[in-house]
């Protein structure tokens, strides 16, 4: 289009929810990018702020991560020194993932991110909207597994 924003019909959920997304996914990756992180690790970072000590395919499963992708986004996340992994005391095959002091600083930062989105997202709905467009969205999503799982 000429004002350069995607073009997709919405007249239907589906293409409505993916023009939604798509640029919701732009503008998060873009402010993520400002805070160093990149695609994949702020969900990780959250998730350990609420389930420090898990193991890798918890993180996989929870963060909706492929288990090779996980593994390759702690790494980078090790390196920076944002998680540290240590061997589980049961099964030596499989680590535990912390947050460092410093991944407990890049998660906050993450929050405000999130919480920044979410000012975005909800811009000029009462207090009521914003509740029922969640609750919505909710029962879209259990729908939508309660038929994945047959």
């Amino acid at each position: 289009m000429k004002d350069g924003t995607d073009y997709i019909r919405t007249e239907t959920l589906h293409m409505a929810l993916i023009k939604v997304l798509r640029v919701h996914k732009r503008r998060a990756n873009s402010e993520f990018c400002k805070i160093g992180m990149t695609q994949g690790q702020p969900k990780i970072l959250d998730f350990l702020s609420e389930s420090d000590g898990c193991i890798q395919r918890e993180l996989a499963e929870n963060c909706n991560i492929e288990p090779a992708t996980v593994t390759s986004l702690l790494a980078s996340m090790e390196k920076a020194g944002l998680i540290y992994r240590t061997q589980n005391s049961k099964d030596k095959r499989v680590l535990n993932v912390f947050l460092t002091d410093k991944g407990k600083v890049r998660q906050k930062e993450v929050e405000k991110v999130f919480n920044l989105m979410d000012e975005e997202c909800f811009q000029g709905f009462s207090e009521e909207e914003k509740v029922q467009t969640m609750r919505i969205l909710n029962k879209i999503y259990e729908n939508m597994i309660r038929k994945e799982r047959g």
